[in-house]
């Protein structure tokens, strides 16, 4: 990761055939995102969060891919784990368990969010919670299922 002061960005770039972990994943499923699911989580990022993420391009290492973004820098300090629960779950969020940490879900957009430490969001000025790395990811068939019912828990 590179801050750019010209532009007040941060480019980030995934290690070489590494793209995150999916929020969950069914047994017979890889935990580690694809490409294309690396992508659809900063354009989800973008559109639930109002973040400007820019996707740059792809480039190769010794035959392996990386992806490269662009992310707006954001000023503040780390959210308090009360911050970012009070965050999701006030504007709709159902918190429930996945892996072992706590993520959340969107039941209208049936989208489910986890990796929600405390450097993720970030507090700005005026109280404002600001999610900078998360992992988002659309949910549908058992995998909906199942999130639906652990909401209830």
């Amino acid at each position: 990761m590179w801050f750019q002061p010209e532009t007040n960005t941060y480019l980030k770039v995934t290690w070489p055939d590494f793209f995150g972990m999916l929020v969950l994943y069914r047994q017979d499923e890889e935990e580690r995102a694809s490409p294309i699911a690396y992508l659809e989580r900063w354009h989800l990022h973008n559109d639930l969060f109002g973040d400007n993420v820019r996707f740059l391009g792809a480039m190769e290492e010794d035959g392996r891919l990386r992806l490269v973004i662009q992310q707006q820098a954001i000023a503040g300090e780390p959210a308090t784990l009360a911050q970012i629960n009070d965050f999701f779950t006030s504007n709709g969020w159902k918190r429930f368990t996945a892996g072992g940490e706590v993520a959340y879900f969107d039941p209208e957009r049936q989208v489910a969010i986890s990796d929600t430490h405390r450097g993720n969001l970030i507090l700005m000025e005026g109280g404002l919670l600001a999610p900078i790395d998360l992992r988002v990811q659309p949910l549908s068939g058992a995998l909906l299922d199942y999130v639906v019912k652990a909401c209830r828990s």
